[in-house]
């Protein structure tokens, strides 16, 4: 349980979480687009979590393990790609390294498969969102549930641990509490002082576009390191 909560920690600095975040919160008034975008992101999680948990559940196997525990490789290699990810992040080379990386792709207009396209969609609801239009917070919000590499890596662990059926749920709706902590903390600051989070609101914005890489790195890193203590304890 602790290394999924972990694993959730590290879902919820996803850069398109942060991004939609930050977007939303620069609207005079966010509480409708937060509510909207969030509801959608909840329960999209938790469904799309359900279903994966059922047919790895059914499939008896788990990246690559049919043992009641993930392989000691699953969490050292996750667990190393993250730290250095988070090196990348933290270091003026590494940062210059992913700058020019993504400037070349542009120049070039060179994407993955399907990356290029998924990033104008969000482009344009990120513009949208700043319109303030809740039917496309909505939209937004679906496609920030639909589970990531972290979101699978938790099911994965899940779904080989031996838990109730209704534990298992509690425990999807746990992780899917912890991933979208960013949105939730707002809407209840809103709820318990709504003038004097509008004031919080904005240095958070201001504070996250200018340390963002910085405050995700962090985080990625400390969850690799988790993952990688992880690992080693299951070596032999």
């Amino acid at each position: 349980m602790p290394t999924i909560l972990w694993l959730a920690l590290a879902a919820a600095v996803y850069p398109q979480l942060l991004a939609t975040v930050v977007v939303i919160l620069t609207r005079p008034d966010p509480r409708r687009l937060l509510c909207a975008c969030y509801l959608a992101a909840f329960w999209m999680s938790v469904a799309c979590g359900g279903l994966i948990l059922l047919v790895f559940r059914d499939r008896g196997s788990v990246a690559g393990s049919t043992s009641h525990r993930l392989g000691a490789s699953v969490f050292l290699i996750v667990g190393v790609i993250a730290v250095l990810i988070a090196i990348l992040m933290l270091t003026a080379g590494g940062r210059r390294l992913l700058s020019s990386v993504s400037t070349e792709r542009l120049r070039r207009g060179t994407h993955p498969r399907g990356s290029g396209l998924v990033e104008r969609q969000m482009a344009h609801a990120h513009g949208a969102l700043a319109r303030g239009s809740v039917p496309i917070g909505v939209a937004v919000g679906t496609a920030l549930g639909i589970l990531g590499p972290f979101d699978m890596l938790a099911l994965g662990r899940l779904a080989r641990g031996g838990y109730a059926v209704l534990a298992a749920v509690l425990t999807i709706i746990a992780f899917s509490v912890v991933k979208f902590v960013l949105i939730e903390i707002p809407i209840a600051s809103y709820m318990l002082n709504p003038d004097g989070t509008a004031a919080r609101v904005g240095r958070f914005s201001t504070w996250m576009r200018a340390h963002h890489m910085t405050f995700v790195a962090v985080v990625v890193d400390v969850v690799g390191v988790v993952l990688i203590a992880q690992g080693v304890s299951r070596v032999g």
